[in-house]
């Protein structure tokens, strides 16, 4: 019963004591873990802060408000007042590109295998990723969102309650994958990837992938709104 209680309230402080290995996502994403378990055959296990994703959107937001590049280093006071809850969590390993422990040494766990569909060579896929990355940490897609907002709440005050509008969000979303995508300089965290084709490729799907989220999510709000306001003034003429 001792060892039990012991297990309870001190486990968790001790694994607090350690420093996190990270896992790097084959998507960009990133995730720092506990207790990390890679035994053959099994999904990876480790114990993490379920409070990590929201603590790491706080310290980007807040980088990019200063202008600075978002780095794991990077953090604020407001994101480390927000306590550290550990949770149980697992993961297939295909989903994952590399585990980076305290230490500094990484584990890929990503090959080329083209029957598997893992068409590129571990150094393409890793400037691919890190391209993500890097997307994830600069871009926003708000210019999209707004320029969707406004053209919704035109277009459905302009078609008034016409069954048309609900065509405007997705018309809308699709040309925000036209554009060319512009990495500036001051994005890459990695400058050898600067000029890299699959680094670019990484950080133009994302991109693209945000920008459309945000274009659908923009116009569908102001075509809702545009028909709202269409409905008060008509009804009150």
């Amino acid at each position: 019963m001792r060892l039990f209680l012991f297990l309870i309230l001190f486990t968790p402080f001790g694994l607090l004591a350690q420093k996190p290995a990270e896992l790097l996502f084959m998507n960009g994403k990133r995730l720092e873990v506990y207790d990390l378990n890679d035994t053959s055959y099994v999904p990876l296990q480790y114990k993490y802060d379920k409070n990590f994703f929201k603590k790491e959107r706080m310290n980007i937001k807040a980088a990019r408000k200063q202008g600075v590049l978002f780095n794991p280093n990077f953090s604020t006071p407001k994101a480390e007042a927000i306590p550290i809850v550990l949770k149980n969590g697992g993961i297939d390993r295909e989903d994952v590109f590399s585990v980076t422990y305290p230490s500094g040494d990484e584990k890929v766990y990503y090959f080329f295998d083209e029957p598997m569909g893992n068409y590129l060579r571990e150094d393409q896929m890793r400037a691919f990723v890190y391209g993500e990355r890097d997307a994830r940490n600069a871009v926003t897609g708000k210019g999209w969102f707004y320029g969707g907002l406004a053209t919704g709440a035109i277009t459905g005050y302009a078609l008034k309650t016409s069954v048309v509008s609900l065509a405007v969000p997705p018309l809308f979303a699709l040309t925000a994958k036209i554009p060319t995508i512009h990495i500036k300089e001051r994005y890459i965290a990695d400058k050898a990837y600067q000029y890299n084709e699959d680094y670019a490729s990484g950080f133009e799907s994302f991109a693209r992938s945000k920008n459309t989220i945000e274009a659908l999510k923009g116009s569908a709000i102001g075509t809702v709104l545009g028909i709202i306001a269409y409905s008060i003034i008509d009804n009150n003429r």
